[in-house]
């Protein structure tokens, strides 16, 4: 007996904004009102002026339609505004958050899956390689995160010497970057090695790996999923 598997019908527009909104939602229980509030606020402005105006019917209905359009145009920005600042709000807190993030950077960048240190904590550091060099990002509190960090430091400054090693500590406290803020710090990093240094130096740091560690329960980065939509604002 053989089963067959339905396939997965293709989301439309619309669907895609219920589910932005569901998400938003969460964090901002008021979005309903708002948005009504934005779409319905525009009209009403230009109605009142219309009036004020004394304005023919013809053209009343027709700046009434323009500040429709036009209020729904803001209700949308207002929407992806929101969700973005909800999904980086619901991913405080969550183990493999950062690799979250890391997932959306762009293209050129070559970034480990798992992290390459914790401790009992569940503290944790991600590795990436790009054109800026060797980049160390930490999840956790910095009193514990700085150790972790300056260890991995001394690690890829022995394989790679003359590669610029950045390390960033992600996180809400004093000194660490917030994780909205995460993948514009590492693209504003200066560019200084070339395009085909940076598979080089990938491959030189697997031979830092511990084939033979295993992560800390309850850490799996990869089920830390990221609405890619909402960071392109789409």
């Amino acid at each position: 007996m053989t089963t067959q598997n339905n396939p997965q019908k293709k989301k439309h527009w619309w669907n895609n904004l219920a589910d932005i909104y569901r998400v938003t939602k969460r964090s901002y229980s008021w979005i309903g009102w708002a948005l009504l509030a934005t779409i319905v606020s525009v009209p009403l402005i230009v109605l009142v002026i219309s009036l004020i105006s004394s304005l023919s019917v013809g053209r009343t209905i027709f700046y009434m339609v323009i500040a429709l359009s036009l209020g729904m145009l803001l209700a949308t920005t207002l929407l992806t505004r929101l969700a973005n600042s909800a999904m980086y709000k619901q991913l405080e807190g969550v183990k493999g958050n950062v690799y979250a993030i890391l997932r959306s950077i762009k293209r050129g960048w070559i970034v480990e899956e798992e992290p390459v240190a914790f401790n009992r904590k569940q503290d944790l550091v991600y590795r990436l390689v790009g054109r800026p060099g060797i980049v160390l990002i930490s999840e956790g509190p910095s009193s514990r995160a700085s150790e972790l960090l300056n260890e991995q430091e001394r690690k890829c400054h022995r394989v790679a010497p003359s590669v610029p090693i950045h390390k960033v500590q992600s996180g809400s406290g004093k000194n660490q970057v917030p994780l909205a803020k995460l993948l514009k710090t590492i693209n504003r990093l200066k560019k200084e090695i070339s395009k085909d240094e940076v598979p080089v130096v990938a491959q030189r740091l697997q031979s830092l790996q511990n084939k033979a560690y295993r992560l800390p329960g309850g850490v799996d980065p990869a089920k830390t999923k990221i609405n890619r939509r909402m960071l392109r604002g789409k």
